[in-house]
């Protein structure tokens, strides 16, 4: 028979936690920068080396509303200043099973096109918005501009009440 010869009693010690994966929702920014009625896309640089192009733009920081977030994302990520002009729809993307992405599409106006790339982007181009389809955009942004596209015509009317009357 085998008798410990330390006879203290053990500390149990408590389990890691459980990895538990928790949904996550994100809100984001994105903006339609145009200048000379081109409009600006970036190449994003993706872990999977897809390379899609998108809108300038990104997540919201803790307490910033979607103006400043616009107008802030735009600046990180191209160096251009803006001016917000409207908003050009809403958008929605389920990025894993468990991570979610909501956000505006702004429409911006520059007065410059001279672009300073960050870090996140591999190029970009001033584009024809009747080009689009000869550039492989992110799927977030292709889906929020179909949905853009068919937009409810009584929503727009609504709004523009709201805008006429709310000056």
């Amino acid at each position: 028979m085998f008798v410990r010869q330390n006879s203290k009693s053990r500390k149990s010690r408590p389990l890691p936690p459980r990895t538990r994966q928790t949904p996550r929702m994100g809100m984001s920014v994105k903006c339609m920068v145009f200048c000379d009625g081109d409009v600006l896309l970036l190449q994003k640089k993706d872990r999977e080396g897809l390379r899609p192009w998108e809108f300038p733009g990104g997540g919201l920081e803790f307490g910033e509303d979607l103006h400043d977030a616009a107008l802030r994302e735009v600046r990180e990520e191209t160096g251009l200043t803006v001016e917000l002009l409207d908003v050009a729809g809403l958008w929605s993307y389920k990025r894993t099973k468990l991570q979610f992405l909501t956000g505006v599409i702004f429409i911006a106006k520059a007065t410059s096109r001279e672009v300073a790339l960050s870090d996140e982007h591999t190029d970009f181009a001033w584009v024809k918005p009747s080009e689009f389809h000869t550039y492989r955009l992110q799927d977030s942004l292709r889906q929020a501009l179909e949905r853009i596209q068919t937009s409810n015509e009584r929503g727009q009317e609504l709004r523009q009440y709201f805008v006429d009357t709310f000056k």
